[in-house]
């Protein structure tokens, strides 16, 4: 892959771009990078599309604002059509996991037909709630930890990874919200004054079967680097990401749209509803597929079956 940095938005952003053709821009979630995209860029550019892959805002090689502010969903998703517009692309498609996701959502929002696709692992498209986010989080959660409320405060839990080895933090993370680890009952029921990781089990000694103990050296080595602050900020912008989207008139995504997850995605296990609103939010719904023995990490962990989907979805807009 040819490495480039991408100057948008006050930021630069480290993109790896690879492959001719119409531009498909991949976006990766927390606590990753544009590495969880590395079954899925020789598949594209083999079928005969131009990728970039971003380590977003935050992440990895790309710049770390400190504004919490500087983490929304608005001003992501133009790092993203920045990214397109320094290719020399006027239409693109957007493919996002995890966080990734909802920027490829609201990125389909936000600049109509410039992007001609979209297509999300694991996180559906959602409308802002009525209420606030987090009076939904003590309704459902109230007694329990819930890992979204424990972000909240600046500083918390980038105290409990850093002061960890990173190396065995991630693989506790990665391992708990897989398949195998759902699996294995790795994500436990604890108080709501636990910590992130006291929520979790710790994994088994071997090497993690989607994750070669390079790859997660790999992406130890960026967050020793670089630290959980800029990635954690994501979710501290909840109230901010509600407001913006009443921009958005209905919420309805107009383009051709595809969803995928693994059967044991712990997403969709947080609340309920969440892929019947998506169905009534995309109004052409082309794909929506569901892998078997899946967790959430599933474009590393059934790599063959997010190619296939993904690819598939994308001949579809040719």
């Amino acid at each position: 892959m040819a490495q480039q940095r991408i100057e948008t938005g006050g930021v630069g952003l480290s993109v790896r771009v690879e492959g001719d053709g119409p531009l498909v821009i991949l976006m990766h979630g927390w606590p990753e990078l544009g590495l969880s995209w590395r079954h899925q860029v020789p598949a594209l550019v083999a079928a005969g599309y131009r990728v970039a892959v971003p380590d977003m805002r935050g992440y990895g090689g790309s710049d770390k604002p400190a504004e919490i502010e500087a983490y929304r969903l608005d001003v992501i998703a133009d790092d993203m059509q920045g990214i397109a517009t320094t290719l020399g692309a006027e239409t693109w498609v957007a493919v996002g996991h995890d966080w990734g996701a909802p920027v490829a959502w609201r990125c389909a929002l936000r600049f109509g037909a410039a992007v001609r696709g979209v297509f999300a692992l694991s996180v559906p498209h959602s409308a802002p709630p009525p209420i606030p986010f987090f009076d939904i989080v003590e309704a459902v959660y109230p007694d329990r930890f819930f890992y979204m409320r424990y972000f909240q405060a600046p500083g918390v839990a980038e105290a409990e990874f850093e002061a960890l080895d990173w190396i065995a933090s991630l693989k506790r993370i990665f391992y708990s919200a897989s398949g195998q680890g759902v699996a294995e009952g790795a994500r436990r029921i604890v108080p709501r004054d636990s910590t992130m990781l006291e929520s979790m089990d710790h994994p088994p000694a071997d090497p993690l079967p989607f994750m070669p103990d390079a790859e997660l050296a790999a992406y130890a080595a960026a967050f020793r680097a670089g630290g959980f602050s800029g990635p954690l900020n994501w979710y501290r912008n909840f109230p901010r990401n509600a407001a913006d989207a009443h921009a958005y008139g209905d919420q309805v995504v107009r383009q051709p749209a595809g969803f995928l997850a693994g059967d044991r995605e712990v997403v969709l296990a947080m609340f309920p509803g969440q892929l019947e609103n998506m169905r009534r939010l995309c109004a052409d719904l082309r794909v929506e597929v569901s892998v078997p023995g899946a967790g959430h990490w599933v474009q590393q962990e059934a790599p063959a079956a997010v190619n296939a989907a993904l690819v598939g979805f994308l001949q579809q807009l040719e």
